[in-house]
């Protein structure tokens, strides 16, 4: 589909030239050089983990967005969670004109510090960060793979994670809120969706400075069940054991390891600090 319709559509509007991923790093790298080459745009065509590579990529030295290229995505990969946010498709004509109409606006970024191999590391995230069942959901994935598509399998490793994971108690601090209990899962949302379609930020907007958070307590496999069509269609689930929360600045600690992933990336474990970075990328729409 890239190269026989999308490729085509950019070719007639702008010059563009391909980098082409073999490795699990190629798409941080190329980045690098796109900055380093000032490109006008650079265009993520791939899933939410591509499109995260990409952006710790532009933003490794910590250049202002004025400084930075464009960023601009196609959802060509298996989940796609940002492209359902920022309502972006796959068809060549709407390519084209977004390209020639250069409607480009700042959107917000995620930072995230966590604990990796007994040291604290750094990592950006643009559309979801994740922790507790989530992160176990996808390592669970990993090893299983996809071949019944993308959303089955989600659905698949969430139902057997479900079976196995123990919930922990977890504390969530903020300058206005505090929470703790045992926790299922916490979704920290700069879009709205996250696990191939679940709409766990209803109220997230990529660039009003803030998070749209999603707090998870020990509900049941039979609860979640119930619940999958209400996230899908965006609702709101109303469970004592269910918050939606807002908050631009998070301190998550835990008494046992707990994971955090970012954009589909497994990262580390608690305790971590994410927080948002205010209109840190120029976005292509």
């Amino acid at each position: 589909m890239f190269y026989s319709r999308l490729l085509p559509a950019i070719n007639e509007v702008a010059e563009a030239q391909v980098f082409e991923t073999q490795s699990a790093a190629d798409a941080f790298n190329f980045s690098v050089k796109a900055v380093s080459q000032n490109f006008d745009v650079v265009i993520a065509a791939g899933g939410d983990g591509t499109i995260n590579q990409v952006v710790n990529g532009m933003l490794q030295r910590g250049l202002p967005p004025e400084k930075l290229p464009a960023l601009s995505i196609l959802p060509v990969g298996s989940g796609n969670d940002l492209a359902r946010t920022v309502n972006i498709d796959l068809k060549a004509d709407t390519l084209k004109q977004r390209l020639i109409q250069k409607n480009i606006k700042p959107i917000d970024i995620g930072s995230v510090t966590f604990q990796q191999h007994g040291n604290e590391s750094h990592a950006y995230f643009i559309n979801v960060c994740s922790a507790g069942m989530g992160p176990e959901v996808l390592n669970y994935m990993r090893s299983g793979g996809k071949t019944l598509g993308a959303a089955v399998a989600y659905y698949i490793a969430i139902l057997t994670t479900f079976s196995t994971y123990k919930c922990m108690p977890v504390t969530i601090k903020t300058s206005g809120w505090q929470w703790k209990d045992s926790l299922r899962s916490l979704a920290i949302g700069n879009g709205k969706y996250f696990g191939s379609g679940l709409c766990i930020a209803p109220d997230a907007k990529p660039d009003d400075g803030e998070f749209g958070t999603f707090i998870c307590g020990a509900v049941s496999v039979l609860d979640f069940v119930r619940y999958t069509n209400t996230l899908k269609t965006g609702g709101r689930i109303s469970n004592p054991k269910i918050e939606y929360r807002t908050a631009n600045v998070l301190e998550l600690t835990s008494e046992a390891p707990c994971r955090i992933e970012a954009d589909g990336e497994l990262l580390g474990f608690l305790p971590a600090r994410v927080k948002v970075m205010p209109q840190r990328i120029n976005f292509l729409y």
